[in-house]
């Protein structure tokens, strides 16, 4: 997933640059290519989140976890993982209705007239799919605290 979110923003890069050459070039802006960045932005960004958690690359201050052992650390990382896990669910769980109300009042992008809520329908089932992905994160954490040979 991460990887589709990526292109995306390979995409969407590509499409900024020759939007600013053909300005400079040509005074001739490309109109629309922020119409396709507000809707594939919030997309690429939420294809992104399940690999981060699963990788567990957010940002982390270990400096007591080390000082209380692995034992101590493995906790820690359990309960900061409850939170993540909390605040992931209670984001994904807010964009379910503001993706109804978006498909409910039939927004479009300015100039091209796109339809924005396919793109933040997407959004949500990337985030939805982010829930259990860190709920295992959790559960990892909290094993190795819990396991009886602490060789972890």
């Amino acid at each position: 997933m991460a990887l589709i979110g990526f292109l995306g923003l390979l995409i969407l890069a590509l499409m900024t640059s020759i939007d600013i050459t053909s300005r400079w070039l040509f005074g001739l802006p490309i109109h629309g290519v922020n119409d396709v960045s507000a809707i594939v932005m919030a997309i690429v960004i939420a294809a992104c989140v399940p690999a981060n958690l699963a990788a567990r690359q957010n940002i982390t201050v270990e400096f007591l976890g080390n000082m209380l052992g692995r034992r101590g650390k493995a906790f820690l990382d359990g309960f900061g993982g409850l939170f993540t896990l909390a605040f992931i669910a209670l984001m994904a769980w807010q964009f379910i209705p503001y993706s109804m109300e978006v498909t409910q009042s039939g927004q479009t992008t300015w100039v091209l007239k796109l339809p924005i809520a396919p793109g933040w329908w997407i959004a949500t089932v990337l985030l939805l799919i982010s829930v259990p992905v860190q709920l295992v994160v959790v559960l990892f954490d909290f094993s190795r605290a819990f396991r009886a040979d602490q060789d972890i």
